[in-house]
């Protein structure tokens, strides 16, 4: 049979445990969320735009160098002069000066389309022919049409000498002195020196860095860049697509499938390209959740060695008080209330089994003319005497408690009444056979015994008022002695 008391403590201690490590778990996630946050919107509102600062202030370095040498080229009276002047007579002075741009200013390579001969001239040679059936050259024609508020455009396309490798062109219309199209130049630069320069960036700033044009289109990235070539195609990102493409800048959140990610754009005019910036974790974040594990484990660590504290003194005063509630404190053995507790578990015991089960009601004899004669000190020591002998001469099976005043009960489990009889009588002979040393006198005691043999589905209180008529017939017949009920 479960101890009620020992379930109400064990139910006390995890109710208490579970508010403890809820009340924990709550104040440290709320702190770890708070600086989370904290870092997030520092990385939003400062540390990322401030990246995408620096990286288009390197990008001007690095690649509006060639949009200034087309313009430089487009502007210089030296090709006007060829083209108008010299009539196109002396291709090798275009090819030198080609040349000498790339020597100058340590481009990829240079080039000039004119309008009037459709020659394409490189570093080298006239390459080819420019002709409006050709798909390679469309984008001469494509850009001859664009209006006159548009000097230059930059796009992507296959090298001239090399058809299998993409290159960036800056395209520079080239006009008269009187603002006539005369033809296209510019410089070439190398798709892998651009996406190394991403990559630069992206070792240095340690962010994810790539270029979209203003249809949401990925015309740059670096090698890590596995997603799909259109915003708008992107998990999270393709709900802010329209907001991105119709704003110079700014800053934005979107998840991706799970993993927050915050973005930061610029509008770089010259290239008419966006310039994207994300960072999903910042080195900080993953520090933060550390220390909130960290701090998890050593507040559960905390919890359990208090609650452990807990437990043993919560128990030590539970012991001490079932000890006083079930304890008589004079004599150390049972109570009233222990023993009709022991009782009803013998008792249902018993009825399950078959089994024997007797009682004994124990009474000192003369115990008031003790009191008178020696005092109540001497009495107390008379009863712990008899108490200590019942307990001495019984077996360990045996349970015994002080029932009231000079009164005591035994219960003897597997015992039949001729037996239990047999035990008091023992216990008599040894109590009449001891005395108890006061400082007044050493007294003699002797007590009387009556016996009675549990019947099926009898009480305690039946039970005892059988033991108890015969203890009267004891003492009637002259006392120390025992007697069973027949």
């Amino acid at each position: 049979m479960n101890n009620p008391h020992w379930l109400n403590k064990t139910r006390a201690i995890i109710l208490f445990t579970l508010m403890l490590l809820t009340a924990f778990l709550i104040i440290s996630w709320s702190s770890y969320e708070v600086a989370r946050q904290s870092l997030n919107d520092e990385i939003e509102e400062n540390t990322l735009p401030l990246t995408s600062d620096n990286v288009y202030s390197e990008i001007q370095q690095d690649l509006l160098k060639p949009i200034f040498i087309s313009s430089l080229m487009a502007h210089d009276t030296f090709v006007r002069d060829w083209v108008l002047v010299d009539r196109e007579e002396d291709p090798a002075a275009m090819i030198r000066y080609l040349g000498e741009i790339d020597r100058r200013f340590d481009t990829l390579f240079s080039f000039f389309a004119s309008d009037k001969t459709r020659r394409y001239y490189d570093p080298k040679r006239v390459l080819e022919t420019i002709s409006e059936q050709a798909d390679r050259d469309r984008w001469y024609f494509q850009i001859k049409a664009m209006g006159d508020d548009k000097a230059y455009v930059i796009d992507a396309r296959p090298d001239p000498e090399d058809p299998s490798h993409l290159d960036i062109f800056v395209n520079h219309k080239v006009m008269d002195y009187q603002g006539n199209f005369i033809g296209i130049t510019g410089i070439g630069i190398s798709v892998q020196k651009v996406r190394a320069l991403i990559e630069k960036y992206e070792r240095r700033y340690n962010r994810a860095i790539y270029f979209i044009d203003k249809t949401g289109a990925v015309v740059l990235h670096g090698t890590t860049f596995k997603r799909p070539l259109q915003i708008r195609l992107q998990p999270g990102l393709s709900q802010l697509a329209t907001s991105i493409l119709t704003v110079p800048g700014g800053s934005y959140q979107y998840d991706d499938r799970g993993r927050k990610v915050l973005l930061n754009t610029r509008l770089i005019p010259e290239f008419d390209w966006y310039l994207m910036v994300e960072q999903s974790e910042h080195p900080l974040q993953r520090v933060l959740f550390r220390t909130l594990i960290k701090n998890l484990g050593i507040g559960i660590g905390v919890s359990a060695l208090f609650l452990l504290l807990l437990w043993l003194t919560i128990g030590g005063y539970q012991r001490r008080l079932e000890y006083m509630a079930t304890t008589d404190k004079l004599t150390g053995i049972m109570n009233r209330q222990a023993f009709e507790y022991r009782f009803q578990r013998l008792r249902g015991q018993n009825l399950d089994e078959n089994g024997l089960l007797s009682m004994a009601i124990i009474d000192i004899d003369h115990f008031k003319h003790i009191n008178d004669r020696y005092g109540h000190g001497a009495g107390d020591r008379v009863i712990q005497h008899i108490a200590h002998l019942i307990q001495a001469t019984l077996r360990r099976s045996d349970s015994v408690c002080r029932w009231g005043g000079d009164e005591f009960l035994v219960l003897l489990k597997g015992c039949r009444g001729d037996e239990a009889l047999a035990r008091m009588e023992t216990l008599a002979r040894v109590i009449e056979q001891t005395e108890v040393s006061t400082d007044r006198a050493v007294i003699k005691v002797t007590v009387s015994c009556g016996v009675a043999e549990h019947r099926g589905m009898e009480n305690l209180d039946a039970l005892i008022d059988r033991a108890d008529i015969v203890l009267y017939q004891a003492k009637q017949a002259g006392r120390n002695q025992a007697k069973m009920r027949d």
